[in-house]
């Protein structure tokens, strides 16, 4: 299965999972929640493929996360069974709306940022710390975007562009042209002028749609699109289906 088709089962799964939210509130808080979320990967054309799991349990005033990764063999792999790897149960906190865990002692910790509701958990997320920043935290990648102004308030405007001299760059919220497939989402595009006749050209842009609200999307110069960078994941509640 291509990551393309990966990618629209995927969305297509996060649109059963629970109901539509407007750019400016998200679909969960960066709070704990007592719960069980699973996160169904894409199969393989012979049905080979990755689920994962987190469970947050409360105990008392302490709280523990514990991380499944399923493996589903192919269907060429004659009486093969899934193989489940067990990571936890670990202390878990929140810090500056971060999930925040320590897998041995003495190691730095493990920081995500996430949001959490019953029905959906985002780990990674990309969270909006306050009006006008935005923040991704995972363990292999770190990145952070600050408008001058709150863009839900004031669409145009400057902004501090990772990867642009000195961050000065320039943001524009835009209503996406609306589709069949892609019913309701809203761009937060960044850009920065080019060297050649000044005008505004677009880095990457977060998309605020009932995927995840926001994910982050960059812009080759061959016209596609790349996904992976700063990549979330959504968990469905245990129960709910693909």
């Amino acid at each position: 299965m291509s990551q393309r088709w990966g990618l629209v089962i995927g969305f297509c799964a996060a649109l059963s999972g629970g109901p539509a939210t407007s750019a400016d509130e998200p679909p969960g808080k960066p709070i704990l929640i007592e719960g069980t979320w699973i996160h169904q990967g894409p199969r393989s054309i012979v049905g080979s493929g990755t689920d994962r799991t987190v469970t947050l349990k409360k105990s008392g005033d302490d709280w523990t996360i514990t991380l499944v990764t399923t493996h589903h063999p192919s269907v060429n792999d004659k009486g093969a069974r899934p193989r489940e790897q067990r990571d936890g149960p670990y202390p878990v906190m929140v810090e500056d709306q971060d999930l925040v865990f320590t897998r041995e002692k003495g190691k730095a910790p493990a920081r995500y940022t996430f949001l959490c509701a019953a029905e959906r958990l985002i780990l990674p997320a990309i969270v909006q710390k306050k009006p006008g920043l935005w923040e991704f935290h995972s363990e292999d990648e770190w990145f952070r975007v600050k408008c001058e102004d709150d863009p839900f308030k004031t669409p145009v405007g400057k902004a501090e562009v990772p990867g642009v001299l000195l961050g000065k760059g320039y943001y524009s919220y835009e209503e996406a042209p609306r589709s069949r497939l892609w019913p309701r989402a809203r761009y937060l595009r960044f850009l920065e002028r080019s060297d050649e006749g000044g005008q505004l050209c677009e880095r990457f842009r977060l998309v605020f749609d009932d995927y995840g609200a926001p994910r982050y999307e960059r812009l080759f110069e061959t016209g596609e699109r790349s996904t992976q960078d700063y990549a979330i994941r959504v968990y469905l509640a245990a129960g709910r289906g693909r």
